[in-house]
């Protein structure tokens, strides 16, 4: 490149020198015609390129963000001396004239300057932790009281396009345009987009975030001061990731290796966690694919390695957002959050005999999911008559795990059962009824219709675990009365495994 700017310089100084040299010669040449007839033909083919005396070397220009480097200017010299040679100007400094000028491409922002990454400290887990629960991390919470839930905003924040929303609330996302990161592709369907934290909540917990109190790991859950610590991916790529960290899992795209690893750091340099030494070596390999040297040291500076970030962020960002780009959801087995999923509802207690129905009553969905959480916001508990009850709070069914839902969430009213989630509206009577699982889009989840045979005092109806699908729970064969004994004398296992029938 540099030479390729020296060229161009040194024939616009050529095309200068015989400017310069052409206008004093057409003067004389007017004032004696015939006695300088002979140089007056020299000095008219001066611009088709005479022979001229070697021109001192210049400086080479050098392009460094855009602006160029150069030395001392020169005075041009262009006086001429009767009866002799004309002489030959000396060289000036041209100034470099920008790229476009030039018909050059622009020269982009020195995007391969050193990045100073900090160091992670390396240290494994201790054996006696306590042991993770998604449900200790506060999620997807409307911190700003919008209606519009950490879900919403980074999907809002991510999408290139202006986003469509369920209602003219504006809650709800369900349109936009977003490049998934992971796998390169564009989405325009929200529901096809899970919301990842890039290091996901277990393995902070993992890397010292079980010390947190629950308001840290709430703002850890919902935190948007850096544009990559949740991300908008393809829920597909999501559950593969899991709560896996880069030893063990690594984006498909290879292209978006480096980012992804200093991004990681990034999030746990923030947050002050550590790596496990698997982990770092994992991610010093990845590092190695970066274009800009990387130096890693105790003394860098987290805001200097916040602006390389988005400096390098911004440069591998293309306007149609191909594989490899770099913007910014997956699982972490519990990373991912989804608005719809499988739900299996499993047990119902429809006559409490220790408290009144009216505060005893409740039911419990299995998430099937291994990997993914099921968001409830925005869901509908129907009972198959003109009772509904819209679920407008912060509730999810954890992967793999169970939820419990009750018409009376204080324990010491309900019969000392934890529920997850109080609804209202919704009576489930003694000799039969329906209860339906509808999801944001108004797809029956789950329906579940039991009978009086099955209802007895006291004691819950669960289904038997052989048969958790939401198909296969439609049997009543399939489902039995509760023999586990609860705390309050009455029967059943809410929020846990159902014995078999």
């Amino acid at each position: 490149m540099g030479k390729l700017v020296l060229d161009l310089e040194m024939r616009l100084r050529f095309r200068w020198y015989a400017h310069r040299i052409a206008l004093p010669c057409r003067f004389i040449a007017v004032a004696a015609v015939l006695i300088f007839a002979g140089m007056l033909t020299g000095c008219d083919s001066v611009g088709d390129g005479p022979d001229l005396p070697d021109i001192p070397s210049v400086p080479e220009v050098s392009f460094t963000g855009g602006s160029a480097e150069k030395g001392p200017e020169a005075t041009p010299h262009n006086t001429a001396t009767p009866n002799t040679a004309t002489p030959v100007p000396q060289p000036a400094t041209v100034p470099p004239m920008p790229a476009a000028t030039m018909g050059l491409p622009e020269v982009p922002p020195d995007t391969a300057a050193p990045i100073a990454a900090p160091r992670l400290r390396v240290a494994e887990p201790a054996g006696d932790l306590p042991t993770y629960s998604r449900m200790d991390w506060k999620h997807w919470v409307d911190v700003d009281g919008d209606c519009q839930d950490t879900r919403a905003e980074v999907l809002i924040a991510e999408s290139s396009a202006a986003t469509a929303f369920a209602s003219d609330r504006g809650c709800r996302v369900i349109a936009g345009s977003w490049s998934g990161l992971y796998t390169g592709r564009r989405f325009s369907d929200a529901a096809e987009l899970d919301i990842d934290h890039l290091v996901p909540l277990k393995n902070a917990h993992l890397s010292g975030g079980w010390r947190w109190d629950a308001e840290r790991k709430e703002d850890y859950a919902n935190s948007m001061e850096a544009n990559y610590h949740l991300v908008a991916v393809y829920k597909g790529e999501n559950r593969a990731k899991g709560a896996r960290g880069p030893e063990e899992w690594q984006p498909p795209d290879e292209s978006y290796h480096c980012l992804y690893a200093l991004q990681w750091i990034g999030v746990k340099a923030a947050w002050g966690l550590t790596a496990t030494a698997a982990e770092w070596s994992a991610l010093e390999e990845m590092l190695s694919k970066c274009d800009a040297p990387i130096s890693i040291g105790d003394g860098a500076s987290q805001v200097e390695f916040e602006a390389a970030l988005a400096r390098l962020g911004d440069a591998t960002e293309g306007p149609e957002a191909m594989p490899g780009d770099m913007a910014a959801e997956t699982s972490e087995g519990s990373e991912s959050y989804n608005s719809s999923g499988p739900l299996v509802i499993t047990e119902i207690m429809a006559d409490p005999a220790s408290v009144r129905d009216a505060a005893g009553e409740w039911f419990e969905v299995y998430n099937p999911d291994d990997e993914v959480a099921v968001n409830l916001q925005g869901w509908s508990i129907r009972d198959g008559e003109d009772d509904s009850h819209r679920i407008d709070g912060k509730v999810a069914a954890p992967p793999g795990g169970y939820l419990v839902l009750g018409r009376n969430s204080d324990s010491s009213e309900n019969g000392g059962v934890a529920t997850g989630y109080e609804y209202e509206g919704i009576n489930l009577t003694n000799d039969g009824d329906v209860i339906e699982l509808v999801d944001p889009e108004g797809r029956v989840v789950d329906r579940v219709e039991y009978n009086i045979d099955l209802v007895f005092p006291g004691a819950s109806i669960s289904l038997d675990p052989m048969f958790l699908d939401a198909d296969a729970n439609d049997d009543k064969g399939r489902w039995c009365r509760s023999s586990e004994t609860l705390p309050n004398g009455d029967f059943g296992t809410p929020g846990q495994p159902n014995p078999p029938c």
